[in-house]
């Protein structure tokens, strides 16, 4: 499912929205500050932004720049309408759309399927992730993780790939391997966990790593950013 980071400081309309968008799939992370979106971001890849223009702590159009830096995901801002005058500055900052408060839940509903359509469309043909200290080219095969380059298997390639796309999240086993090896066995469960420990391995991922790869009881696993 698309995951929509929510920036905004009115804790009724984040309620609000949050309630409507993951009754409608998506998977929303909230933040109610520039400092709390910009952890956010060290923790998920979102597929679009919802950007307030005003916040407690700093302009959204100014965050917009430093969005730019790390995704090139959708953003649409929520204006108020004294606020309508600076649209054009909210698209010079990297903006894609704006819609003006008070709005209608299935106008804004529209206008998220309107741009992640849209960025599907100009999503290049080359699968590559970026994140802090961590690439995955599934092109070239390769992860380069704390500045050191390391060629994967294909199955640990695609795997690391699915779990750093939807970083932050838990994955289930079953997913993970229907999605991998394109179907499902009784015995999935013990195939993915002997698969993440060899890719743990292949990386050398330990307590001094950037990111960790935690497991649940439950048979998830979840890649996750280590904040030292």
């Amino acid at each position: 499912m698309p995951h929509i980071l929510l920036v905004e400081d009115d804790s009724d309309i984040m309620r609000i929205n949050r309630t409507f968008l993951e009754n409608e799939g998506y998977t929303i992370h909230c933040a109610d500050s520039v400092q709390t979106a910009a952890f956010k971001l060290e923790e998920c890849v979102p597929d679009l932004v919802l950007l307030d223009v005003m916040l407690p702590d700093g302009d959204g159009m100014d965050f917009c720049k430093i969005l730019r830096q790390k995704t090139q995901a959708p953003v649409i801002f929520l204006t108020a309408r004294d606020e309508n005058d600076s649209v054009v500055m909210g698209f010079r900052s990297g903006g894609d759309d704006y819609i003006t408060k008070p709005y209608d839940l299935n106008v804004l509903k529209a206008r998220i399927e309107a741009q992640l359509r849209r960025s599907v469309k100009q999503q290049p043909q080359h699968p590559r992730i970026e994140l802090p200290y961590l690439i995955i080219d599934l092109f070239a095969g390769t992860a380069t993780l704390d500045g050191n380059e390391y060629s994967l298997p294909q199955r640990e390639l695609q795997i690391f790939y699915m779990l750093a796309s939807q970083i932050g999240s838990r994955i289930s086993y079953h997913d993970i391997y229907k999605t991998i090896y394109g179907c499902d066995v009784e015995d999935s469960k013990n195939t993915i966990r002997v698969n993440i420990s060899r890719l743990k391995k292949h990386l050398n991922i330990d307590d001094m790593s950037t990111y960790e790869i935690a497991a649940t009881s439950e048979g998830e696993y979840v890649l996750r950013r280590v904040m030292f």
